[in-house]
This record gives C-alpha cells, sequence and structure tokens, in this order.
C-alpha cells in the first residue's frame, strides 16, 4: 500500500490539452492575415510562445508584454505588418485568446483519473505557472474546479516552478508533508525535478510521444491501482 497521500498536477500539456487548443486557435488566427497554417507557422508561433513566456516566468518582463512579444516576433518572420502601439498589438493578441478560449478542452482521461483518485482518498492539488484570471478560468470552464482540492497559481502564491516554495505551498495547502505527494507534469526541468528539489517524489507525462505511459499508468504507479 501507498503511502502517499496526494497526488499534485501540473495543468498545461498535463490534464489540459494547451497545444491542441493554441494549435487549432493559432491556425485560424493568422488564416485571418492570409498565413496558410503548416508545420513551420505552428512553430514560430509555439517557438515564441515558449520564449516570451520563460521570459515572464524569470521575471524579466511582464505578462502583457510577452503576448504582446510573441505576435511582433511571429508577424515579424511572417513579413506581416506589425503595429506600432501597445494597444493595437493587445487587440491582436486578444482575437487569438478568443480562439484559444474557444478550443480549451482537456485531455480525454483527465476527469476520469481524477475521478478515480477521489474515489480512493487521495487528495488533489494542481501547480501550475501562469497568470491567475486564466488559468483559473481553465479550471472553471473545464470542470477541473470540481475535481481538485487545492490550486495554486503562480501569480497568486508568489513563487513559480521549479522554484520549492511553490512545492512547499501545494503541499501545505493539500495538509501533507511534501514526501507525502507524488508530482506529474510533462516538463522535466520546473515540474519533475522542481517536485524532487522539494521533497516530492515526481513523474514525467508525455502526451504526445507515441507509446509513453497513459496518465492513469503513471498515477497507478505512484498510488496503487485504481
Amino acid at each position: 500500500m501507498s503511502s502517499l497521500r496526494a497526488v499534485g498536477f501540473d495543468l498545461d500539456g498535463t490534464l489540459f490539452e494547451h497545444r491542441g487548443s493554441a494549435t487549432a486557435a493559432a491556425d485560424g488566427f493568422l488564416a485571418e492575415f492570409g498565413v496558410v497554417p503548416t508545420d513551420h507557422t505552428r512553430e514560430l508561433w509555439f517557438a515564441a510562445e515558449e520564449h516570451e513566456f520563460e521570459r515572464w516566468r524569470a521575471g524579466d518582463i511582464g505578462f502583457q508584454q510577452q503576448r504582446r512579444n510573441r505576435v511582433t516576433t511571429v508577424f515579424g518572420a511572417l513579413g506581416l505588418e506589425i503595429p506600432d502601439t501597445s494597444e493595437s498589438l493587445d487587440a491582436l493578441f486578444d482575437r487569438y485568446l478568443a480562439a484559444y478560449r474557444a478550443a480549451w478542452r482537456l485531455f480525454p482521461d483527465s476527469g476520469d483519473v481524477l475521478r478515480r483518485l477521489r474515489l480512493r482518498g487521495v487528495s488533489i492539488g494542481i501547480l501550475t505557472n501562469g497568470a491567475q484570471e486564466q488559468q483559473r478560468e481553465k479550471l472553471e470552464r473545464t470542470g477541473l474546479v470540481d475535481l481538485v482540492d487545492a490550486v495554486c497559481v503562480s501569480e497568486e502564491i508568489g513563487a513559480r516552478k521549479p522554484d520549492r516554495r511553490a512545492f512547499s505551498i501545494l503541499a501545505e495547502r493539500l495538509g501533507v508533508a511534501p514526501d507525502a505527494c507524488h508530482f506529474i507534469g510533462d516538463n522535466p526541468e520546473h515540474d519533475v525535478a522542481g517536485a524532487r528539489d522539494a521533497g516530492m517524489s515526481s513523474s514525467l507525462i508525455e502526451r504526445h510521444r507515441p507509446g509513453a505511459p497513459s496518465l492513469l499508468e503513471i498515477v497507478e504507479r505512484a498510488v496503487g491501482r485504481l
């Protein structure tokens, strides 16, 4: 019998299908400007997203600025006209954001696995880097908020993964010691190494790698058969 009393999860790329939602949104958004969606345009979009989000995570720029920078980078690379005011860049990103929200979805197995954990009596938490308003809205609109016991968003708690303080706050809100919590996420550094540095056991989930263990398999390896 596992001694674990809680399981923590990353949100984007772990429970929430960010990549699929963002791909659909980016394709539609860029098509408005005559850009035919290709692997190249998607790579541009996600490279800009990752680079600018990490700059925000490191505290180098504000959250809204990382959004503006993403539009500027992608439009520049595609030869599109770049707006010259912050307000115009914000308006453009809002158009993408509306499409992104419309495409929001969980991975098909996320809700089932969390329900099984609840029936087992295991506490469930979410620790996510991001803006409080958007991450909370994802939880509300997908129904995840009703399946978890604690939610920690980096903007709200004042610490971002892989900072051990973020994981310690999650454990505290779940009412367990770090070594009684297992953490699952899709980022080797921010999720897996960060959790282990804070005293938790952890597992990497690779949603888009063929043959990779499923969420249920990963959870059952940690807590036992559900």
